[in-house]
C-alpha cells in the first residue's frame, strides 16, 4: 500500500477517498524512514492542508506516526514561513488548521513547540474567545510546557471577566482551574471571585458550572466563604436552570471539595 502512495502523497491527500489511502500507508509502515520520505511530500504544502477538509487529516496522521523530529517542517511552514504574521494564530482559529496545531502540541517536543506556542500567546484572549481557537488553548493548559500553562493561566487572571462571560473562553478557564501549578488555579479562581456576580453568572452555563466548582474547590478560608455566598444569594435561580442546578447540588451536599471526575460526570449529565 505504501508503494501505491509513493509520489503522489499531496495529490492523493486532497481528495475523500486517497486521504484515507494515504493515513493508511502510514500505519502500515513500520521504519521511520519510510514514513518520514512520505511525509517530505507534503512540503510546501502545509499551509494549503490547513483549509482542506482532506488533507489536513493527512498531516495530522504525519504528525502521531512520525517521531517529533521528523515533523519539523510543518511546525516551520506555520511559524517562520506563515503566509502573514500571526499566521500560526490564523491556523489555530480554523476549523481544519485548528486540529493540526493541537496534535503538534500534543506529540512535539517542549523546544519544538516553544515558538509556536509563543506565537499563539499574542493573540491568546482573542483565541481563547474563539469557537475553534478556544481547543488549542486548552490544548497548551494540557499538553504544553509548564511556563507556557502559568502564562496562559496569568492572561487569564488578567482578563477574568472577559474570559469569564465569553461562552467559549469559559472553557478555557474551565481547563486552566483543573491543570497547571496549584497556585496559578487559586490565583485564578480569586481573580473569578473579585469579579462581582461573575461565579453565578458562570454557574449557569455549560462550561462555566465546571468552572465555578472548581473555584470552590481550590478556594479555602474567607475566600470560598463569599464564593459560597455569592451562589447562596442566586441559588434559586441556579435550581432552575439547566447547568445551574448542578452547582447547586455541589454548594448544598457537603463543605468539602469534589473531585474532578465527579464534575466531568456533572458536566455530561447536563447535556
Amino acid at each position: 500500500r505504501a508503494s501505491s502512495v509513493a509520489g503522489q502523497v499531496w495529490r492523493l491527500a486532497k481528495d475523500a477517498n486517497g486521504c484515507r489511502e494515504v493515513q493508511l500507508a502510514f500505519e502500515a509502515l513500520d521504519d521511520d524512514e519510510d514514513r518520514a520520505a512520505l511525509a517530505s511530500e507534503l512540503r510546501g504544502h502545509i499551509w494549503e492542508a490547513v483549509r482542506c477538509p482532506h488533507a489536513n487529516h493527512v498531516v495530522q496522521k504525519c504528525i502521531v506516526s512520525l517521531k517529533p523530529e521528523a515533523v519539523q517542517f510543518i511546525i516551520d511552514e506555520l511559524v517562520v514561513n506563515g503566509a502573514s504574521p500571526g499566521g500560526v494564530s490564523q491556523a489555530a482559529r480554523h476549523r481544519y488548521g485548528c486540529r493540526i496545531v493541537e496534535r503538534l502540541i500534543e506529540h512535539c517536543t517542549a523546544p519544538q513547540v516553544q515558538q509556536l506556542i509563543e506565537a499563539l500567546m499574542v493573540d491568546a484572549v482573542t483565541l481563547s474567545k474563539h469557537p475553534y481557537g478556544n481547543y488549542v488553548m486548552q490544548h497548551i493548559l494540557e499538553h504544553g510546557p509548564a511556563d507556557q500553562r502559568q502564562k496562559l493561566t496569568a492572561m487569564l487572571v488578567q482578563h477574568a471577566h472577559a474570559a469569564g462571560t465569553d461562552c467559549y473562553a469559559r472553557a478555557v478557564v474551565s481547563k486552566a482551574l483543573s491543570h497547571g501549578a496549584i497556585e496559578d488555579q487559586v490565583m485564578l479562581a480569586r481573580a473569578l471571585l473579585r469579579e462581582p456576580g461573575l461565579i453565578a453568572t458562570m454557574a449557569r452555563t455549560r462550561h462555566g458550572h465546571v468552572a465555578a466548582k472548581f473555584v470552590l474547590q481550590h478556594l479555602t478560608g474567607a475566600d470560598r466563604a463569599e464564593a459560597c455566598r455569592q451562589l447562596t444569594q442566586e441559588v434559586n435561580v441556579l435550581r432552575a436552570s439547566r447547568y445551574g442546578r448542578f452547582a447547586a447540588a455541589f454548594l448544598a451536599s457537603s463543605d468539602g471539595p469534589v473531585s474532578s471526575q465527579h464534575m466531568v460526570h456533572a458536566a455530561v449529565g447536563g447535556g
